[in-house]
């Protein structure tokens, strides 16, 4: 019975943490943000004078 740090596979490969046989994922692409980073205790966008960690950044 494989461990918990072993996977199988569709084909019966047994993967382990020294697997060293390439694997074919897709990339992944990065998550690209629109605006400004909000800090934590930056006033809050939604317009409500608090601070963002105890409004909308629950």
């Amino acid at each position: 019975m494989p461990s918990k740090q072993q996977k199988n596979d569709d084909e019966g490969h047994v993967h382990g943490p020294d697997c060293n046989h390439h694997h074919h994922h897709e990339p992944q692409t990065p998550i690209i943000r629109e605006g400004a980073k909000i800090g934590r205790n930056d006033a809050c966008p939604c317009g409500s004078a608090k601070k963002y960690k105890k409004c909308c950044g629950k």
